[in-house]
């Protein structure tokens, strides 16, 4: 067995006959140092033949395959299990020999409409069939492929009598659309039956013909006995997703396995669904995100492109192609440098919980305000650009919000998720404005980021002036931001005030006597030096100033 949490690992090799416990307590076989583990979280046994798992009583108790073991109740353990022990502990199991453990098989021949009853199927034999649902699900790619091996996986569990399974979507107005279907059913599924199964989540809706469970009141093939419906805890957009069995047997004193069956081929299925947009997502945003939005109503990378408001912030390492220009034996150490600082700017992106959108080389392209709305999501902007300066000072950053074309982009083969408007290009020309020859900023942003509330209280700005970026027609009011309470708000009022007058100057004499007038104030910030850097450099060529400035390329 191998244990990871945290970046630590362990690994127990143990004989059959044995018994290890796993736990906090530093006498257990092996000792796991995480606070939400229990002292004693659980054991594992080897006895007639096979080995089995419990779990102790633990405060978060113990997932195997994803499904939570009752307190004290052995479970058979399989090679290839995973256990899931809470707060990002999880443990492998490799088994080499089962021996002789008394497991029904999977009996290929069996004819899956032959009538047999579901009380010859034993724990164990419906534990083999959830198992291979298991395997069946998490061997596809895609969500369609998902739900058609979990109708498969119904129906070819022997023993319990499925002549027909289907998944199908209930949309909004009880329309039903057959997402997946296998065996020998034909025709429409029971409205009675599923509605009954969204109407109890968590519950197998059962119909058998003879009135046990209302079978008279729900609509079954001729010679059916019993209709099931359980609703997949997942959802497309606002739709709902139930996994429908019909058979010809009598349920009888199978009632409970068999409907228990049901209720885990529909998690087994939803849990595939959700670990499938998970990983779809996870490389754009942080693992808590990543996890929400997998619960979510659909994949965002299946969604057509649609307008969100959101913050887009780029940023770009200042010279990152002279510190690559350097001998090839040296390229490992940079390589590995600049993937150390990757790392510390998108976790800068990741703790206001924005999004990744691309990595550019030498710099990055975050979101905020997506896939998912986000209140404060200018803020969070923000915040994030001035923390990311912070990890790399030599950086440059732009900032602006407003509506943007958020969802798949680029060739179908090889979408990726992107945003696409206006508000993406002025972010990226930004940055670009912020090198010391130009605006010399740190964090640039526009006047819809620097006047929004969330903004406002997470920094301090000050006022550039109006700017036309290159590529662009319309001038900008462009600001810096800096981390707040870093300067009296004098001093920020002062700035404000030079770049107005600046604007408003015309002709040599009134440049160059503002010229004057901020280089004395110069080194109370490099604004104002910048401020009057400007109004000489005007004042030389003073034709054509019309308080617009736009900077070389």
């Amino acid at each position: 067995m191998l244990v990871a949490w945290a970046g630590h690992s362990l690994t127990l090799t143990a004989q059959p006959g044995r018994t290890v416990t796993l736990g906090r307590d530093p006498e257990c076989d092996l000792v796991v140092p995480v606070p939400t583990v229990s002292r004693q979280h659980l054991r594992l046994l080897h006895a007639k033949g096979r080995w089995t798992v419990t779990d102790l009583g633990s405060t978060v108790g113990t997932r195997r395959q994803g499904f939570l073991l009752r307190p004290r109740e052995p479970v058979p353990l399989l090679h290839g299990d995973q256990l899931d022990l809470g707060a990002g502990v999880h443990a492998a199991v490799e088994i080499e020999s089962l021996g002789s453990a008394p497991i029904a098989a999977l009996d290929e021949s069996a004819d899956v409409g032959e009538a047999r009853a579901v009380s010859q199927a034993s724990t164990d034999g419906l534990l083999a069939h959830a198992l291979a649902a298991s395997r069946a699900i998490g061997q596809v790619s895609t969500e369609s492929d998902i739900w058609a091996n979990a109708a498969r996986a119904l129906v070819e569990a022997t023993g319990l009598g499925v002549r027909g399974a289907a998944v199908v979507e209930v949309h909004e107005g009880q329309r039903v659309e057959v997402l997946a279907e296998h065996g020998a059913h034909t025709g429409g599924w029971s409205r009675r039956g599923i509605a009954e199964a969204i109407a109890r989540p968590g519950q197998t809706a059962v119909f058998e013909r003879g009135g046990v469970g209302g079978g008279d009141r729900a609509t079954m093939m001729h010679d059916s006995q019993y209709l099931a419906c359980h609703a997949a805890p997942v959802a497309l957009g606002a739709s709902k997703v139930v996994l429908c069995a019909e058979g010809r047997t009598e349920l009888g004193d199978g009632r409970a396995n068999f409907t228990h069956f049901l209720g885990i081929v529909s998690e087994i299925a939803a849990q595939a669904v959700v670990q499938l947009r998970r990983s779809r997502i996870a490389r754009y945003v942080s693992p808590n995100l990543a996890s929400v939005l997998a619960q979510g109503a659909s994949d965002p990378l299946d969604q057509p492109p649609h307008w969100m408001d959101a913050a887009c912030l780029f940023l770009d390492l200042q010279g990152f192609s002279t510190i690559v220009d350097t001998e090839e034996r040296n390229l490992p150490e940079v390589h590995s440098q600049m993937r150390a600082v990757m790392d510390s700017l998108a976790r800068a992106i990741f703790d206001q919980q924005g999004m990744v959108v691309d990595f550019t080389g030498d710099g990055l392209f975050g979101a905020f305000g997506v896939p998912a709305a986000q209140e404060g999501s200018v803020g969070a902007a923000v915040r994030a650009g001035l923390a990311a300066h912070a990890v790399a000072p030599a950086s440059r950053v732009g900032i602006d919000a407003g509506r943007c074309l958020f969802g798949p982009m680029g060739a179908r083969q090889h979408a990726k998720l992107g945003l696409f408007g206006t508000v993406v290009n002025r972010a990226s020309r930004l940055e670009s404005l912020a090198r010391p020859e130009r605006l010399h900023g740190g964090v640039l942003c526009t006047a819809a980021v620097a006047n929004e509330p969330s903004a406002r209280a997470s920094a301090q700005f000050l006022r550039i002036g109006l700017v036309v970026p290159a590529g662009l027609s319309e001038a900008v009011e462009v600001f810096e931001a800096v981390e707040n309470g870093s300067l009296d708000a004098s001093l920020v009022a002062e700035i404000e005030a030079a770049s107005r007058s600046l604007e408003q100057a015309r002709g040599a004499s009134a440049l160059a006597a503002l010229a004057a007038q901020f280089d004395a104030a110069a080194d109370r910030h490099r604004r104002l030096r910048w401020i009057a850097a400007q109004a000489r450099r005007l004042a030389e060529s003073p034709d054509g100033w019309e308080g617009v400035h736009r900077p070389a390329k």
